[in-house]
């Protein structure tokens, strides 16, 4: 073996996702089917054994190495779920990930919907759920200003999609145009089952820069039905959101933890001094009644 080949080869054997890059960049390739281990919650047997991803560098290679995406959020909201019959919300459902985990591992999820805009991620989540029943896309990003709108697509991390362009500043991206919808009960739970109208939600939502104003639009009938959820927090240029009504919406939930200190109880006031930053900043917060 020639001592090129031999460095090649070695190169993939010790970094195999940056090879599998490199090569799909030369080739034109810009999806991938992975066969997750059968231990991760992304696996179920009789359809489930694949998941199918944009090749990007941060998910994709994510699940390649790991077998896993977002676990802590889907412990969490496991760990709080209900054992009745439940709905799962995840608005930017992405390529459906959490959702497809979710179901996996929460038996008492009896319909999921899943909000996405961007309509090659759709195709890619339609895919993900195909081996699971009850579940239901809303094709759309949700904003107070209904119609078209541009949605901001980074080049290197296929899920910071946004229609927030302070999101974006100074990455790569493209843009398309979207269809944006009100964020209402009707809108989020049109689909779900008459059995399961008064059911108890799991909310997630991740959509860089319209959480807090799409969770402070949804009524009090809706929270009131909500057990747990995770929202994303990012100290950017975003959505406008009256504070007040953002402290109503978590004073529901005792149980209040910031993604970067999971081992701490957050305050409500914790939470409304960071969402008060502008240093653009990110993490998660998980919420939950009890």
């Amino acid at each position: 073996m020639g001592l090129r080949r031999w460095i090649v080869r070695r190169g993939v054997v010790r970094h195999p996702v940056v090879a599998l890059r490199a090569a799909a960049a030369q080739l034109g390739i810009e999806g991938v089917a992975v066969r997750v281990p059968t231990t991760s919650a992304l696996h179920r047997a009789g359809g489930g054994e694949l998941v199918e991803l944009p090749l990007d560098p941060i998910i994709a290679t994510t699940v390649l190495a790991r077998g896993t995406w977002q676990p802590e959020t889907v412990e969490f909201l496991a760990a709080h779920a209900p054992s009745a019959p439940t709905v799962l919300v995840d608005v930017g459902a992405h390529v459906g990930l959490v959702t497809r985990a979710l179901r996996h591992r929460v038996p008492s999820i009896a319909w999921a919907v899943c909000v996405e805009p961007h309509p090659v991620h759709v195709e890619y989540l339609r895919r993900n759920l195909a081996h699971l029943d009850r579940w239901h896309v809303v094709e759309a990003a949700l904003d107070a200003t209904e119609g078209p709108r541009t949605l901001l697509e980074d080049r290197e991390n296929g899920g910071n999609c946004s229609i927030h362009p302070a999101a974006l500043v100074g990455r790569p991206h493209t843009t398309r145009t979207v269809r944006c919808i009100a964020p209402t009960t009707a809108s989020l739970l049109a689909s779900v089952p008459p059995a399961l109208a008064d059911a108890p939600v799991l909310w997630k939502s991740d959509t860089q820069g319209s959480d807090e104003a799409i969770m402070t639009a949804l009524p009090d009938a809706f929270w009131d039905r909500v057990v747990a959820g995770c929202m994303e927090l990012w100290r950017m240029e975003r959505a406008p959101f009256e504070r007040d009504r953002l402290a109503s919406v978590l004073a529901r939930f005792d149980r209040l933890v910031f993604s970067h200190r999971p081992t701490e109880r957050a305050t409500l006031d914790d939470v409304l001094a960071w969402v008060a930053g502008r240093d653009d900043a990110q993490c998660d917060l998980y919420f939950a009644r009890g």
